[in-house]
């Protein structure tokens, strides 16, 4: 473990009887120009502790705005790249998949028109952390001047937790120590209860998947990430269960975690697993964030395959309607026999749009497309398996295109990079809401029919959504792991169904306002009705979903919360819909308040 500075423990005690000596109880998070907030000769201390890693951070497409900072050819580039998910991931507030846009890029060769350009609610420094020191330090620093801290590593996230008004964001990035292989499982303190007797892979640092799957590639064996390669392999995603094309053959991303290091608020570095600190090691696995900085994780290993079989459908109306009723039909049909199929040993990913802005399938601006596949399964049981979902589809096909095709790989990540792990276009924002569907819920076909009706959005309304095809299998199995926090609806529900309202960039405040109540309170409540026993996957889920706490943790939330209370008591680690979050409001204007009744502490040591 890293020593901190005799000398920062002094810089903090001044701190601490500064924050003492203002007067009353602060209700919220300083923010800029308050008195609380340090001057600029303070940062200026604060950045030479962290070896000059301090960023002042400016909005990525400022340069597209009259003033100082404007530069047409700067804009130009980052109108350019800004659906890269590597741009967006190399500034420290690039968000993939941003929650609110308050400074749009603008295309000037098209154009389009300035608006207005503010950080809005995200952080205005951030440390470029590269070592537990920097890390520690800032975690410090933030506690003591009562600074909201925001932690974020590829900012992929699509609820807005890496955001915060006003904060001082802890950057990870570029926190890493290396990925190490072990043939056999080898726990750092020695702990024998985990039952493991495969491989694993040790992630030290900020690593994303595609670094992971490298090395997992290298030794011929199958680590379960994202379908997506840019996420961080740990934190937020397995956190939050982590869904990706082998996890209902293997288990969620939350059940892969073996072991954990973890940086508490106070400053420690502790061992999480299956025999110290297990209630912390419990929350890290599907508890979500919240409860502390994740430094490392060890994750399971498993042989590869040498049979995957692929199976690729297209759906779209042969004349287009105003409402395209056939292919909701159809999709609704489909629905329906997803859990035969996943018993059957299929997974994958479907999605269907109403109404497309462009071409979907064939010449159509609306349709369904699956990529599924059976993973140790050859082409023959495959068929076998899905002849019965043809069947009932083929009394569509006077009135749709239905087209399939299948195609079979002879190892994993032969499989992996044809069918997944792609580099999807970013930048956008969506508003979502999701539901775990279990078999009861899917029994009445006029009830699925009404919820798709709702969930697809109105017929001049651009709407998209997803089917998880990702539960089943061993995440079913894995229900008898007791040392699990994932929300127990996971291990009923064979898939998720993912509902998304797109915010145009430089949408008005009352328009973003209509998406948010649309999507909860219209299609988030017809998922609800559908499937009212299980729950949502948090990661993609509504962050203001009323009943986020059953949504997203179901009975483990008290559980939860009683790990939060004790190793995070001054909510140092506050994130939007994270367990025990409702102590807190965001105000209108920005700052992050204790809600009504609470209180927060005065000196956060």
């Amino acid at each position: 473990m890293h020593k901190v500075p005799g000398f920062f423990f002094a810089i903090l005690a001044g701190i601490s009887a500064a924050v003492r000596a203002q007067d009353g109880s602060p209700r919220c998070r300083c923010v800029p120009g308050q008195s609380c907030w340090p001057s600029d000769v303070e940062w200026k201390s604060f950045n030479r502790l962290v070896g000059g890693s301090l960023i002042k951070t400016e909005p990525v497409a400022q340069s597209c705005y009259p003033g100082d900072t404007q530069d047409l050819e700067k804009c130009a580039y980052i109108n350019k790249m800004w659906p890269d998910q590597d741009f967006q991931t190399s500034n420290p507030i690039g968000r993939p998949y941003p929650y609110n846009i308050t400074c749009a890029p603008v295309d000037l060769a098209v154009g389009q028109e300035p608006t207005t350009c503010t950080l809005g609610s995200l952080p205005v420094y951030a440390v470029r952390a590269t070592s537990r020191a920097h890390i520690r330090s800032t975690l410090l620093y933030a506690r003591q001047r009562n600074i909201r801290l925001v932690i974020s590593g590829t900012g992929h996230d699509l609820l807005g937790r890496s955001d915060g008004y006003g904060g001082l964001e802890l950057w990870l990035h570029h926190f890493k120590n290396g990925i190490k292989f072990q043939k056999t499982y080898r726990s750092q303190n020695k702990c024998a209860k985990s039952g493991w007797k495969g491989s694993a892979i040790k992630i030290d640092g900020l690593y994303q998947w595609r670094d992971v799957n490298k090395v997992a590639k290298e030794n011929n064996v199958i680590a379960v990430g994202g379908g997506s390669v840019s996420p961080g392999a740990i934190g937020g995603w397995a956190s939050g269960g982590g869904h990706g094309p082998a996890t209902r053959n293997y288990g969620l991303g939350a059940d892969q975690i073996l072991e954990a290091e973890v940086m508490l608020a106070d400053g420690r570095v502790v061992t999480c697993n299956h025999c110290e600190n297990t209630d912390l090691f419990r929350a890290l696995r599907g508890g979500g964030p919240g409860y502390g900085i994740t430094l490392s994780s060890t994750i399971k290993a498993h042989p590869n395959v040498d049979v995957i079989t692929a199976h690729h459908l297209q759906i779209a109306p042969l004349e287009k309607t105003e409402k395209n009723s056939d292919l909701l039909d159809a999709v609704s049909v489909l629905l329906q026999m997803l859990p035969d199929l996943n018993d059957a040993g299929f997974s994958g990913y479907g999605f269907w749009f109403r109404n497309f802005p462009t071409v979907f399938v064939g010449n159509a601006t609306s349709g369904y497309s699956h990529g599924f596949w059976t993973i140790g399964i050859g082409k023959d049981e495959a068929e076998k398996a899905w002849a019965p979902v043809r069947k009932a589809l083929s009394k569509f096909e006077g009135k749709l295109f239905i087209n399939e095709s299948w195609q079979s790989y002879t190892d994993y990540w032969s499989f992996y990079n044809a069918e997944s792990g792609l580099h999807d276009p970013v930048g956008d924002t969506a508003i979502l809401t999701s539901r775990l569907i279990n078999r009861e819920s899917l029994n009445d076909y006029t009830g699925v029919r009404d919820a798709i009706e709702v969930i697809s959005g109105k017929p001049d309304e651009f709407h998209s959504n997803v089917i998880l095809l990702v539960s089943g299998g061993q995440v079913f199995k894995d229900a008898k792991d007791k040392t699990s926090g994932l929300n127990p609806a996971w291990r009923k529900s064979h898939y998720a169904l993912i509902s998304g309202t797109g915010v145009s960039k430089t949408a008005s405040l009352a328009e973003r306002n209509r998406a948010n109540y649309e999507t909860t309170f219209v299609k988030g409540t017809a998922l609800k009705k559908l499937a009212p026993d299980t729950g949502a996957y948090m990661n993609e889920g509504d962050r203001n979903d009323p009943d986020f706490k059953a949504s997203f943790y179901g009975d483990f939330y008290d559980a939860h919360l009683k790990t939060k209370h004790k190793y995070d008591p001054s909510n140092v680690f506050y994130c939007p819909t994270c367990v025990g979050s409702d102590a807190f409001v965001e105000r209108p204007d920005g700052p992050l308040c204790k809600a009504k009744g609470e209180k927060m502490s005065r000196d956060l040591r």
